[in-house]
């Protein structure tokens, strides 16, 4: 596995290729198998209500159900996250440790090195959709008795050359950026302004802004629905525009310096000392530079920035759903059983109640994605050796992670004390009645969430590998969320439920704050 860097590459990628497409494929079954006569009947005459989530097609069969529920958006949206890290760390993260300098020092060209590494994620992707293609088939012979196993291939196929086009424009992104962090948030934030572009576009009819999206190309393929009218050339745009980021990516990378930015061939040369020098006069003056923990505040101040406007965007988002929507829902809840097994614990007959019901739904998961990404931050420093400069001067490294672990801390606390902010004000400028209470507890019972979720990331950085960290720690979220979600519907062990940290956040904004639980996650985090 080690002969060439293709296999290496794709060797490095297995926790992530099981990770993922088994936690899809599981995704996937589950789904294919509420695919109930009463389950299609229900979500048919909402779905009109959720119009930016999908275009419902043939939303009364499984087929059209299982497209419109998960693989619109969710899933797609879900996927895309780990190629555009694996892609903005394609070189940079070789380049970060050093050791793509001795990569190139054995004969062999840039562009075999950048083409090898390429081919290995595209592949990996490639087997991702596989697996869950698997998990289409499992949930489809289950239900019918039958499955089509060229439609469920080529749904996988689909989702990711997606994937694969967002991993390419990270690639490209990280040849003008020094840090492959700067890259991958760069690309996030496009992914998700895409998401909203589509999302704006299906509820404007005639709207332009949905071609400016790549979800918009992906979704004129639905494989799975054997009625839909598909679009080969959507695909074959995609695919373009994949291999056009790979091919600028490329070019640039064989050109520019290790550790350089693209073009910086062009700009006029300076003393080979301006830089470092430059870099201690600021050093000198810079408040943030005189300990690790103001460091760490400054770095994560513009991550939190955007995280932030997040929350609030989430949050005004859910209130203007809950007063639009709020008695449809409630009769619909009422007359369909799996919904009342879906919210068996969350009241829908009231507006603030349907706020709180669809708000601390995805919250949790939100606020627990956040604290993963900021944690991480630590792993990455350590795996590329940015601390052994830092390790070097008189402070023992239990100072030194504390001082990290302290500033991401106090980062973390701007997710809860936002949402709870705006909830408050959003109710009072719609006149809605809260229980300021509840929210509060709802808002901040989330922290310890957060705390476990870096405590994690600090306790496994030193014993795992990137790479093998992230795809781990983010596939226990996803199955823990999933688990949560469908607490109501899926019968599972106690001891099962518990390992869960949503399961164990519970519900404060309607039954109040758990102690025991509350406390419990504290002194595990």
């Amino acid at each position: 596995m080690f002969r060439t860097i293709w296999s290496k590459s794709l060797r490095d990628y297995r926790v992530a290729i099981l990770a993922w497409g088994l936690g899809l494929a599981l995704f996937a079954a589950i789904d294919f198998a509420e695919s109930t006569p009463t389950t299609l009947a229900a979500f048919s005459s909402i779905a009109q209500l959720f119009r930016f989530l999908g275009d419902p097609y043939q939303i009364q069969t499984p087929e059209g159900f299982i497209t419109y529920r998960i693989m619109e958006l969710f899933v797609p949206l879900a996927i895309s996250f780990w190629p555009i890290l694996a892609g903005a760390r394609l070189v940079r993260g070789e380049e970060e440790r050093g050791s793509l300098d001795v990569l190139l020092a054995t004969p062999q060209s840039r562009m075999r090195l950048l083409l090898s590494k390429l081919s290995a994620l595209l592949i990996a992707l490639i087997l991702i959709g596989l697996l869950f293609a698997l998990g289409l088939l499992a949930g489809q012979a289950h239900l019918e008795g039958h499955a089509d196993v060229v439609r469920a291939l080529l749904a996988g196929l689909n989702m990711s050359l997606l994937a694969f086009f967002f991993g390419c424009l990270a690639l490209l992104f990280s040849q003008f950026t020094t840090s492959p962090a700067a890259s991958a948030s760069l690309v996030s934030g496009l992914l998700l302004l895409s998401v909203f572009l589509d999302s704006t576009g299906r509820l404007l009819n005639g709207s332009w802004v949905r071609y400016l999206s790549p979800f918009y190309y992906y979704n004129f393929n639905r494989p799975l629905i054997p009625s839909f009218p598909d679009q080969p050339l959507a695909a074959v745009l995609l695919a373009s525009l994949a291999v056009l980021c790979a091919g600028a990516s490329v070019i640039l990378f064989a050109r520019r310096d290790i550790g350089g930015l693209a073009f910086s061939w062009l700009g006029k040369q300076k003393p080979s000392n301006h830089h470092a020098l430059r870099s201690l006069s600021l050093a000198e003056r810079a408040l943030f530079t005189r300990n690790v923990g103001l460091f760490t505040l400054r770095r994560d101040g513009w991550p939190a920035f955007w995280w932030g406007l997040g929350v609030i965007f989430v949050c005004a988002y859910c209130l203007a759903i809950a007063l639009s929507t709020q008695q449809v829902f409630y009769r619909l809840v009422q007359e369909t059983p799996l919904l009342q097994q879906l919210f068996f614990d969350t009241p829908t007959n009231t507006n603030a109640a349907l706020l709180g019901t669809f708000l601390f739904t995805f919250m949790p998961a939100l606020v627990v994605a956040f604290a993963l990404t900021l944690a991480l931050k630590w792993s990455a420093d350590l795996e590329n050796g940015r601390l052994e400069v830092l390790f070097s001067t008189p402070q023992s490294r239990f100072k030194v992670l504390f001082a990290r672990w302290g500033a991401n801390v106090l980062v973390l606390l701007v997710a809860p004390l936002l949402t709870w902010l705006a909830i408050l004000i959003g109710a009072q400028l719609s006149h809605l009645a809260v229980d300021q209470g509840r929210i509060f507890a709802a808002s901040f019972n989330m922290f310890p969430m957060e705390l476990i979720t870096i405590g994690l990331v600090y306790a496994l950085a030193g014993r795992l590998r990137y790479g093998a960290l992230v795809s781990l720690l983010s596939a226990y979220i996803v199955l823990a969320y999933m688990e949560e979600l469908f607490e109501g519907a899926i019968t599972m062990p106690v001891w099962l439920m518990n390992l869960s940290i949503f399961h164990v956040y519970g519900n404060p904004v309607f039954l109040g704050v758990n102690w025991t639980n509350f406390l419990g996650m504290t002194g595990v985090a």
